[in-house]
Parts: structure tokens; C-alpha cells; sequence
């Protein structure tokens, strides 16, 4: 999803706030549900850009996750950046299969809704609009479309059956991302592990140990080749996921996300992250974003 700015940057940033995969791990049907609030801020080479924020709910062997990201001050200004995005699947053995997405986006006065229905990990229904340009894009494919993640779902990292989630293996998967736009990998490998805590301690609030990965992206179609910005993201070694877990779940979600961009380090990072509190679901036509 190349535009003028990286890829990771502008869509990641300005609409959802982020792109990563996941891989799952069946809960037991008669669990009760988990739910997880977080917020995070949203700053670029160290100046605050906009905040974002995601629920998410895990019960039984399903899940749905709600993401929501607005750019404030002078970001606001320039670009008016704000956006929603939805997504609902289950969870299986070692992987995880969502079968809805709908993203919704505004920048200035231009608009972009993208929905599509999966089933079994393959897209079967979609809508893009406006309607993608095709001049000078590597074209998508049937097969690019199958067996992928959307880019919320891509949030999510259970691990395998029994195994300990903040282990180095939470670390060891390619994400298959499909956005309606582009198809790309980004393949994590483990780095180290950190400790955090929230900026404002309370109940439910997540504070200790977090893995973190390495990030690399490679454009498989949908972008130009040759481009510039994808290029740049190809061969990018600054970028990096911080994942927490989710008490009563095999699953982490993000605490904290680096991007190196043309301009300066792109961070995601959590204010608060509260597991189990009560939390109302967003919805993609949130008109306070």
C-alpha cells in the first residue's frame, strides 16, 4: 500500500494504526470472555503525530478486535488522518482465520472503505472504494488471496498449543497480510525480551515482561516495483514489534510498534493496556475519530 509516504507510515499510522499477522491456538469452548483495551501514542522522529486505540475480545475459539487511529496537532492539520477498522475469525490449532474485515479511512477531504468476507483463509467477496489504480502494479492474484490475514487480525500472535507466550518462539512466523490493496509478507524473528509498564498504573493494566521481534516486509503484489518507498521498507532493519499477553488467553498483542521511515522513527507505543475491564465495542463509523 505504497503512497507518498512508507507504507508502514501512512496506512499503518493514519487508518489503522499497524500491520502484523498472527498464528493461533483453540481456547476451550466453555471459557468465559476476554477482553482487552489499550491505547496508544503515536509519535514520529519523536514528535506526538495522533493516538490510537484497540479492543479486542477472545471467547471460545473466536475472536473479534476493533482498531482505531486519529492524527492530532499539526498532523491533524495537514492531513485531517483518521480511520476505523474491524475484523472477526476464530482461532484453530496453530493458526488463526478470520472471516471478516472492513477498514474505513479519511486524509483531507479524500475517503477509502475497503471490506471483504474469507472463508477457510481465502477471500471470497471484497469491495474497494475507489477502486484501486492498476497502471504499473504487480497484479494480484487469485492465489495472492488466499490463505492471508487482513491487517487487524495481523495484530494478534497466539502461540502453538501448551507453549509459553513470552518465549522467544512467539517470535518465529511470516504474516501473510491481504488489505483489499497490497499483499505482503512480514516475516518476525525473536530479538530480545523487555519489561514495561503503563504511563498511569490502575486495575487490569498489563505491567512486565514483553517479547520482542524483528521486523522485515517484503511486497509480494499490489505495489509498484521499483518504487522508492518499497525499496525503502524492503530493505528496512529498523523496524520491531513489542508484543504483551493477554492473562487467560495463548495470545499477545501488540504493546509496541517501531518503524523507521524516511523522516525519522515511526513509534506506536501503549499508554495503557487493560485486560478484562469492561470495554464498548468500537465501531468503524465512529464519528469521534
Amino acid at each position: 500500500m505504497p503512497t507518498s509516504t512508507p507504507v508502514w507510515t501512512r496506512r499503518r499510522l493514519g487508518a489503522s494504526a499497524l500491520a502484523l499477522a498472527a498464528l493461533g491456538w483453540a481456547i476451550p469452548a466453555a471459557a468465559a470472555e476476554t477482553r482487552v483495551r489499550a491505547r496508544y501514542d503515536l509519535t514520529l522522529a519523536g514528535f506526538g503525530i495522533g493516538a490510537a486505540s484497540m479492543q479486542a475480545g477472545f471467547k471460545g475459539s473466536s475472536y473479534d478486535m476493533n482498531v482505531s487511529a486519529r492524527m492530532t496537532g499539526l498532523a491533524k492539520f495537514l492531513t485531517g488522518g483518521r480511520g476505523a477498522a474491524t475484523s472477526r475469525g476464530a482461532f484453530r490449532a496453530d493458526h488463526v482465520t478470520p472471516t471478516a474485515y472492513a477498514i474505513n479511512t479519511k486524509s483531507g477531504e479524500k475517503g477509502q472503505v475497503i471490506r471483504f468476507a474469507l472463508v477457510s483463509g481465502a477471500v471470497r467477496t471484497m469491495s474497494v472504494e475507489p477502486p484501486p489504480r492498476t497502471e504499473g502494479i504487480v497484479p494480484i492474484s487469485e492465489a495472492d488471496k488466499r490463505g492471508v490475514v487482513d491487517p487487524v487480525s495481523a495484530l494478534m500472535m497466539p502461540v502453538a498449543s501448551g507453549g509459553d507466550p513470552l518465549a522467544p518462539a512467539a517470535c518465529d512466523r511470516t504474516l501473510p497480510v491481504f488489505d483489499g490493496r497490497q499483499r505482503f509478507d512480514v516475516g518476525l524473528k525473536f530479538d530480545r525480551f523487555e519489561t514495561v509498564k503503563p504511563s498511569t498504573p490502575g486495575p487490569g493494566q498489563y505491567e512486565g515482561k514483553v517479547v520482542v521481534c524483528k521486523a522485515a516486509y517484503k511486497a509480494i503484489s499490489g505495489h509498484r516495483p521499483g518504487r522508492k518507498q518499497v525499496e525503502f521498507m524492503e530493505s528496512n532493519k529498523d523496524m520491531e514489534i513489542w508484543l504483551a499477553p493477554v492473562a487467560g488467553t495463548p495470545v499477545l498483542l501488540p504493546w509496541k510498534i517501531a518503524v523507521r521511515t524516511e523522516i525519522g522513527m515511526a513509534v506506536i507505543a501503549a499508554s495503557s493496556f487493560t485486560v478484562g475491564a469492561p470495554a464498548q465495542r468500537a465501531s468503524i463509523e465512529d464519528k469521534d475519530l
